[in-house]
Formats: structure tokens, C-alpha cells, sequence
């Protein structure tokens, strides 16, 4: 296509015979060649990419800064709509007729180009703030996750297409805007200072060839900028491996008996309708070392229990103790809560990333993955898993996390009864633990929710019973 279009150019050139109007492609190339070789055009050219880095670099950075903080303070997001507002409208000419005023002309590109794109920034990172699958957010606090993981493994990735697009836009648009302030500011070392003295000196050859240099600058720098923001799975299959590689190693034997106990617990919901539904009133139980089933129909408050055992949900009254000074809960979800952009082996082994209670992480990994059934898809993505293929990649990771209290709930969802009975039998030994045992870096003394409506499944596993 490049070359119809050269030919196009060619025949263009011929057909109007003037150089002036329309260089010929020859003599566009002769007087790049002419350029190429003078220390002044290096100089122009690393001049302006700098001024265009400064500009994306500044503008994505406080754009990134401003609208985290925007998206946890209402003050912040008020005081900041109005002048993204007026950027995103106001002419970029008119911009930079002020800024000239106000700035030295080296740097005239520089803010401009920060004042046109930042709005672009802002905008596209707000967004994806807001957007942020909070049940994402609660497996990685469920964990353990540092803050700096948690923004390496789970936010970054989730809001990547964003990233991705305000990236495209503003390195598109810095050059135009760059360019077009250097044209006016006229700044001692500068693109666009040349391509006005072209102008000067109808010298259309060489404000062709300017035009050749900004093209292929544009091109190199959005294939570095896209590269940049590329969030390939092996990428971060490889930075998961270093994570966990550095993660703190922790024994099991760290982590003492965990009693569990809820006393005059209330919870309250309030409906789409503005009603409040009660869920628990006067709540009192106990979860001790063993495990502990907890019956009850769809809708009686199974989910939430957990959850405010677990700690994302805090009960209007009453109190929740644990009986040990540390605790580390395994938690599965209702839901199965795979990242998209994780493999099964690397949704696995973000188990033991926040800290770490296995001596060889991958090699535990591909045992849990045997007993689960799932090592032929260990390299698959989530979208290519059946439900009940999905559920037991979720459970696969609560266990590699490991704790004094297991807190599980449906494990067993979306299996055939066949299944189901073969990996009871392998598990039994990962939910039960016999407290006179004095294996190793067990926990002797686990703790175990097992949340389910399955009467069979509750009596096969369970210690004790609390039906709601």
C-alpha cells in the first residue's frame, strides 16, 4: 500500500510540474539526505522527541496522580472539573498564544503539551478507576497482597486498556501539539522553527522531508509506547515468579488455634427499595479447630457470614473474635474470581505471592493441580474453562494460600457427583487435619468453615453443624 501511494505522489508531482506546489518523491529524499547529514538537524530532531517525552511524561504522570486522587475525594474531583473541562475544549492555538507570554520559548512546547493532554490522561485513568471490579480488589486484600503487588498483579492489568488508549491518544497528539507551539514560540533548536524557515524560504523540499522525520518519529515512539504498555501473560507470568521468589517465607507453625467467636452479631441490608433487611439478629456461634458446616437455603445470610469472618463486611453491632493474635484466612469466594488476564498456573500462584508458607511454591503448585484434576490446564485462561473447571482452580489457589482458618464456600460447586467423591477423598487430608498429628508445618489445629447447602457433602466433612 506504501508504494501505491508513492506512485500516487510521483504521478501527482509530474502532473503539476512545480516543485514549489508539490515535490517530487526524488527530491524529497535529496533533500533529506542533504539534512541527515548536518549537526543542526540532529539537534532540532532531539529537541523536539524531548520536549514531546517531557510533555507525555508529565501529563500522564500528575494525570495518573490527579485522578487517583479524584476518585477518592469528592473535593478533589470538583475542584479539578472545571479546568479539565476548559482544556478539553479551548483551542490548542489559543494556548499557546498565552503560554508564550508567559513561559520561555524552549519550553512553550513543554507546557502545552501538558495542558492539551493531561485532560486526556485524567480522563481515560478516572474512568478505570471507577470501574475497578471491587470483587477483584477483595481477593487480593484475602491474599495478602502489599500494596505495590496489589497494584502490579491486579489494578495495573485491569485498567490496562485504558491505560493503553489515553497512552495511543496523547503520544498522537503530543507531536501535532509540539510541533505547532514550536512553529510560534519559535524556540533556538526546534522542528518546527525549520519547517517555518521552509516556509520563509519556499523551500518545499525540505519542509517535506521535516514532514517524512516527524512521521517516523511519531511511528517509533507509539511502537515504544505501545510495547511499553503490552501487558503480555508471560510478562507477568514471569514477574509473578520473581514476586514469590522474594515473597517472606513463613511457616504454618507460626499461626496458633483460631476460636472463632461471633456475639450478638446484627446485620443489616438495605434494598433497592430503601429497606432494611436484616440478616442476622442477636448472631451468636462459635468455629473451633475442625470443621464447622454451616447449612442454611439460598438467601439466609451463608455469604455474608463468611464475609464478615473474613473482615470485607463489618456487622452493624456485636463482636467478632478470634482467640489468637495472628490469623491467616484462605477464603473462597462464591465465585470464582479468576483474573482474566492470569493463565490457571499464574491465577495458582498468586497464592503465594503476598507471603509465602511453601518451600518449592511451583512444585506444590503442580500437586495441588494433580489432586484437583486440572494440571493438563495449567497454560489455559479463564474464558476456555468450564464452571466446574474454573471452581476448582479457585479452590486450588485458597488452598496453596493456606491458614489457621479455612474459609470455604460451595467448594465443591459444579461437579459431577463422580468428581466431587474423588476429590473429597484427596482433600480430605488438606480440610481435616488430625489435631494429635505431628506432621511438619501442618496446622494441626485448622479451623475450617465450610459453607454449603449440601446436606450429603456437610456430612461427610463436618466436626459440628450451625444451620441458619
Amino acid at each position: 500500500m506504501a508504494v501505491l501511494w508513492i506512485v500516487i505522489w510521483m504521478l501527482a508531482a509530474h502532473f503539476l510540474g512545480s516543485e514549489f506546489i508539490l515535490p517530487s518523491p526524488g527530491a524529497t529524499v535529496r533533500a533529506l539526505v542533504n539534512l541527515l547529514v548536518t549537526g543542526d538537524f540532529w539537534l532540532d530532531v532531539l529537541w523536539t522527541g524531548i520536549r514531546v517525552i517531557l510533555g507525555i511524561v508529565f501529563s500522564f504522570g500528575l494525570g495518573v496522580m490527579f485522578a487517583s486522587l479524584a476518585s477518592r475525594n469528592e473535593i478533589v474531583k470538583e475542584f479539578l472539573r472545571i479546568p479539565v473541562n476548559f482544556f478539553k475544549s479551548i483551542p490548542v492555538m489559543a494556548i499557546i498564544i498565552y503560554v508564550i507570554l508567559v513561559v520561555k520559548s524552549d519550553w512553550v512546547a513543554v507546557v502545552v503539551c501538558f495542558l492539551m493532554c493531561f485532560p486526556i490522561v485524567y480522563t481515560n485513568i478516572y474512568n478505570g478507576i471507577k470501574a475497578l471490579d471491587r470483587k477483584q480488589l477483595e481477593l487480593g486484600w484475602t491474599l495478602g497482597l502489599p500494596r505495590s503487588k496489589m497494584m502490579r498483579f491486579i489494578v495495573i492489568p485491569a485498567m490496562n486498556s485504558g491505560i493503553k488508549t489515553s497512552m495511543s491518544l496523547i503520544t498522537a497528539m503530543s507531536w501535532k501539539v509540539v510541533v505547532a507551539s514550536e512553529v510560534l514560540a519559535i524556540p533556538s533548536h526546534s522542528i518546527g522553527y525549520e519547517m517555518l524557515n521552509s516556509k520563509y524560504y519556499l523551500n518545499t523540499a525540505d519542509l517535506f522531508a521535516y514532514m517524512i522525520v516527524l512521521i517516523v518519529m511519531s511511528l517509533l515512539l507509539e511502537k515504544a509506547v505501545d510495547k511499553l504498555t503490552d501487558l503480555r501473560t508471560g510478562r507477568i507470568s514471569r514477574a509473578l515468579e520473581r514476586a514469590v521468589e522474594t515473597s517472606p517465607r513463613e511457616s504454618s507453625m507460626d499461626y496458633g488455634v483460631c476460636l472463632i467467636e461471633l456475639k450478638d452479631t446484627y446485620k443489616t441490608y438495605i434494598n433497592s427499595d430503601g429497606e432494611s433487611i436484616p440478616v442476622f439478629k442477636g448472631f451468636n456461634a462459635s468455629f473451633g479447630p475442625g470443621v464447622t458446616a454451616v447449612l442454611a437455603p439460598s438467601g439466609r445470610g451463608k455469604t455474608t457470614l463468611a464475609d464478615m469472618i473474613e473482615g470485607l463486611e463489618q456487622p452493624d453491632s456485636g463482636e467478632i473474635t478470634y482467640g489468637t493474635e495472628k490469623v491467616r484466612a484462605a477464603y473462597l469466594f462464591q465465585e470464582d474470581r479468576l483474573l482474566p488476564w492470569l493463565n490457571v498456573r499464574d491465577n495458582m500462584l498468586l497464592a503465594s505471592v503476598g507471603s509465602n508458607l511453601h518451600e518449592n511454591p511451583l512444585e506444590d503448585l503442580l500437586e495441588m493441580a494433580e489432586k484437583l484434576e486440572i494440571r493438563d490446564a495449567l497454560s489455559m485462561m479463564p474464558d476456555e474453562l468450564s464452571g466446574g473447571m474454573a471452581h476448582r482452580v479457585a479452590l486450588g489457589r485458597t488452598l496453596l494460600y493456606g491458614g489457621n482458618v479455612l474459609i470455604l464456600d460451595e467448594p465443591f460447586r459444579g461437579l459431577d457427583q463422580d468428581t466431587k467423591d474423588r476429590l473429597i477423598d484427596r482433600l480430605h487430608g488438606e480440610l481435616k487435619r488430625d489435631p494429635s498429628g505431628d506432621e511438619e508445618g501442618s496446622f494441626l489445629f485448622r479451623t475450617v468453615i465450610l459453607i454449603t447447602h449440601d446436606e450429603d457433602l456437610a456430612e461427610r466433612l463436618f466436626d459440628r453443624e450451625i444451620r441458619l
